[in-house]
């Protein structure tokens, strides 16, 4: 097609030149204001040579004009004269019109064809990105500072049910909660946050809500001023799913474990209060039995029933929930006070306690609650050393956190058994309802705080509890 166009430009060029030579040729000498008109008209030819085929058209239209009019001058004056000097300034005028009118059409051309190259080069660059960006598993959306859509990718469109049509539309109807969420966008475009992290509900297919996580970055310019948002979403709803699923599962578990612990504990006492009983029943059936006997068992009867009541209470305390009466009090005080409380007892197994303090802090803690889980860890500790030794307590602060820890010369807890120690019914001793420390680990959480263990087999335990370092409420 561009062949035959430039054909079409060649011949109408060449007819025109040819026209306007003849024209020269066939008109009067003596007729120059007809000449000088017939001369501007080569100037036509020249300019659209120029102009479709830049400086080689415009110089190359320009000779050949200049070699067809030429003749015609020495034709008509026969001498060299002023007048004829005037028209080979023409004719170089001719050439000149030709150069600069080439030059420029070439120029022209140039810049057009270098347009063309970036205008290619930047759509490349488009589609280029606009491809990573719907390779990207995440829903992506570019906002401006009006929370504006400027560009969504193809997992956004299809998170969304949005078409290619929703650009510079706003994302007011994409989110459930979108008033809460409109002023935590701004804040980020404002520059008062450096980033958003938020799991929140958007509107999807069929009126179904599905549950994300929207991370929003600033988008900058190129002069470092924020222009908008770039919101980058991922579809959370398989994962809330499992994480039900997984939550059913492990309350399910827990119920098991709990009920397994409770058959556990509740059985012993049961079975030992049958055969005692049986064993009464059957002595006083054959009149084999002295009143000594009866109330030995009788005894033994009574202390299984509190062993069994014990457990019940236990696990009563760790399931009812508490009413905690937090006020500012002084930990080194309580632990004083808990130290004193403990230590007859602790004296009675061989057991020292050693306790030192960098600094005395009041803090928000219930105290009768603490009381109990210290209690519990000191009790813990004495029960792990059968053969004597020292447990030394120490009162620190560590940042913004409150540390108390117990250190005792103990058996030590295997590795393996570390995770289990707070877990309901989970006990190595041969005594005891394995629910002391599972509540102690709740008082703690209940506090804000959390506990911390380290063991080695045959050195000793180290249990450390944070609280948090406040003695305001709201601080």
């Amino acid at each position: 097609m561009t062949n035959k166009s430039n054909k079409n430009d060649i011949f109408f060029i060449g007819i025109t030149i040819i026209i306007i030579t003849l024209l020269h040729y066939f008109t009067i000498s003596t007729k120059w204001e007809i000449h000088d008109f017939y001369r501007r008209l080569y100037y036509i030819p020249i300019i659209v040579s120029a102009f479709k085929f830049r400086l080689k058209g415009g110089v190359l239209s320009s000779l050949v004009i200049s070699i067809f009019y030429a003749p015609h001058l020495f034709l008509y004056f026969r001498k060299f004269d002023i007048a004829i000097l005037n028209q080979f300034l023409e004719i170089i005028m001719f050439v000149v019109i030709g150069i600069i009118t080439g030059f420029l059409a070439e120029s022209d051309f140039k810049r057009k064809k270098m347009l063309q190259i970036q205008i290619k080069k930047l759509t490349d660059l488009e589609n280029f990105t606009q491809n990573i960006l719907d390779s990207i598993t995440n829903g992506l959306i570019a906002v401006d500072k009006n929370l504006k859509i400027k560009s969504i990718n193809k997992d956004g469109r299809e998170i969304f049910n949005l078409d290619e049509y929703f650009i510079e539309k706003e994302i007011d109807t994409l989110f459930a909660d979108y008033e809460k969420l409109e002023g935590m966008l701004i804040e980020v475009i404002e520059g008062n946050k450096k980033m958003l992290n938020i799991e929140t509900r958007c509107n999807s297919k069929n009126n179904k809500y599905l549950d994300v996580k929207l991370l929003a970055y600033p988008l900058k310019n190129i002069t470092g001023k924020i222009d908008g948002l770039v919101l980058v979403i991922e579809d959370i709803s398989e994962i809330k799913k499992l994480e039900s699923q997984v939550r059913r599962a492990d309350k399910l578990s827990a119920v098991g474990e709990l009920a397994s612990g409770v058959a556990h504990e509740i059985r012993n006492p049961l079975g030992i209060i049958k055969t005692i009983s049986q064993t009464i029943k059957e002595d006083i059936k054959d009149n084999n039995i002295e009143e000594e006997e009866i109330n030995e068992g009788l005894d033994i009867i009574i202390h299984e029933i509190d062993r069994a009541n014990s457990v019940i209470k236990g696990l009563l305390d760790f399931a009812k929930p508490s009413v905690y009466q937090i006020k500012t009090q002084s930990i080194n005080k309580l632990i004083k006070n808990i130290v004193l409380i403990t230590n007859k007892y602790a004296q009675q197994h061989n057991v020292e306690i050693n306790y030192t303090f960098e600094e005395d802090k009041n803090i928000l803690i219930d105290g009768e609650k603490l009381k109990q889980a210290f209690i519990n860890i000191i009790f813990n500790c004495i029960h792990a050393m059968p053969k004597g030794g020292k447990l030394n307590i120490n009162l620190s602060k560590e940042n913004s956190w409150v540390k108390i820890s117990f250190e005792d010369e103990g058996i030590g807890i295997p590795r393996d058994k570390l995770e289990k120690i707070f877990e309901p019914f989970y006990t190595t001793k041969d005594t005891g309802t394995g629910l002391g420390l599972s509540i102690t680990h709740r008082i703690i959480e209940e506090h804000n705080g959390y506990i911390k263990v380290e063991s080695e087999i045959g050195i000793g335990t180290k249990l450390h509890i944070y609280l948090p370092d406040k003695s305001e409420k709201g601080e």
